[in-house]
């Protein structure tokens, strides 16, 4: 493990501590080839579903919307997020300072908690088509529409609101990627209030919808199984097609919340449990007047870190001495530099060292075990084209057909008969 220790030579002495990987290189490598797989196999697997469902003759049905805004979100997070995370890894320390973490976190809020939304969407639209036989009769692909704009709304403006300094985003304590601040909730009330916020309406709420949603329509089924035989063929025949789709939904949506549930557990319980270490440091400083302002430089010009971490300054009652000019500054950072509270004495020299004392919140769990619920999270975006190949039979009829390959599930989908001297075809 290199956790506080000395930057590899291929990192620059420039990325700061909470941005340095706390893994050994070797599992830093392992991190980027496992990502560079799944990153691979999403865009692959996404970009199919997205040409195939372009492709379609008679237009997209209102549940295929959300299925392709669910594509489009896996496809965004693997073609601009990922590639974060693969360089950081090969570089063994996250590489593109305050300002990329930030706008890492944001794409990555947008792609996951947009991805959280549409699978509720799918649930509750699957939920209304079993449950209510007038859902089907005014559900247009307008409404569809509109609601997957106003995925695309919500989850932008929980997203974008650390940049206006309501919450924060930060690095993970495995060092080479950038999420929500989580560990922020031991030190800042702004912090605290946005997670509490997000985790209620961002994924608590959702998630509610989803499980609520789908054991309506265990019940509707089970309830309604001996009214089956006495309804027509053809509305057996609709119904056994929305079963096989609510079928389909169902895994979909749960393999999402049995990969993203641990990573948010985890996130949360390393942040409700962090403890915080003090250490003194010797600090270089230059400049340094009597009494007045100072330009700090080296470790010491993390305190001025901006808002993106959610800093906030106040007077350190650290060294008792009260007066004017103590100062202090925390910052959120999780299993690294978490804080910092000092005491300059006068001095009239160009540069000396100072001794600091640091707080540190350390996350209660190793780094590796952060890292497997992120990683699983995170690799999510190349499990929902598997899915659909292996439960609709339409969509690997479809596929085939368009890379021009010969299909059993087309031909068996056309039943063609005699009668009458006549040749009829119908699909099945």
């Amino acid at each position: 493990m290199n956790n506080t220790g000395d930057p590899p030579l291929s990192l620059p002495s420039s990325v700061s501590p909470p941005f340095r990987s706390r893994l050994s290189v070797s599992m830093d490598l392992g991190v980027a080839v496992y990502m560079i797989l799944t990153g691979i196999v999403s865009i692959a697997g996404n970009g199919l579903v997205l040409l195939v469902l372009a492709r379609k003759p008679k237009g997209l049905r209102h549940h295929e919307l959300m299925t392709i805004n669910l594509a489009v979100c896996d496809f965004g997070y693997s073609l601009l997020g990922a590639p974060c995370l693969i360089i950081s890894s090969f570089s063994h320390g996250w590489m593109f300072g305050e300002t990329g973490c930030m706008l890492y976190g944001i794409q990555g809020f947008v792609f996951g908690i947009g991805s959280m939304h549409t699978t509720c969407l799918i649930s509750l639209d699957r939920c209304l088509k079993i449950c209510s036989f007038r859902y089907g009769l005014w559900i247009e692909r307008r409404h569809a529409s509109m609601a997957v704009l106003m995925v695309w709304v919500y989850t932008v403006f929980w997203a974008c609101l650390p940049a206006f300094g309501f919450g924060s985003y930060g690095p993970e304590p495995f060092g080479t990627s950038c999420t929500i601040n989580w560990w922020g909730m031991k030190l800042s009330l702004n912090d605290r209030a946005f997670i509490l916020l997000i985790l209620t309406l961002c994924f608590c709420v959702p998630t509610f919808i989803i499980i609520t949603s789908y054991l309506a329509i265990f019940y509707t089924v089970y309830r309604s199984r001996h009214t089956l035989a006495s309804i027509s063929s053809t509305n057996r025949t609709h119904s056994s097609k929305d079963l096989k789709l609510t079928k389909i939904a169902a895994v979909v949506c749960s393999s999402f919340l049995i990969a993203w549930t641990p990573y948010a557990v985890v996130s949360l319980y390393t942040a409700l449990t962090a403890r915080e270490e003090q250490e003194m440091l010797g600090v270089p400083v230059a400049g340094v007047g009597m009494g007045g302002g100072s330009n700090v430089t080296g470790l010491s010009g993390l305190v001025a870190i901006p808002s993106l971490f959610n800093s906030t300054t106040a007077e350190s009652p650290a060294s008792g001495m009260g007066s004017p000019g103590l100062w202090g500054a925390t910052v959120g950072y999780p299993s690294s530099w978490s804080g910092f509270s000092s005491t300059f004495g006068s001095s009239s020299g160009a540069s000396f060292t100072q001794e600091r004392r640091v707080v540190r919140v350390v996350s209660s769990l190793s780094p590796v075990l952060t890292l497997i619920p992120a990683m699983f999270a995170k690799a999510h975006c190349m499990m929902n084209p598997f899915i659909y190949q292996i439960m609709n039979r339409e969509f690997r009829a479809d596929v085939c057909h368009m890379l021009g390959l010969k299909s059993r599930e087309r031909k068996a989908r056309t039943i063609t008969s005699i009668s009458d001297g006549k040749t009829h075809k119908k699909d099945v």
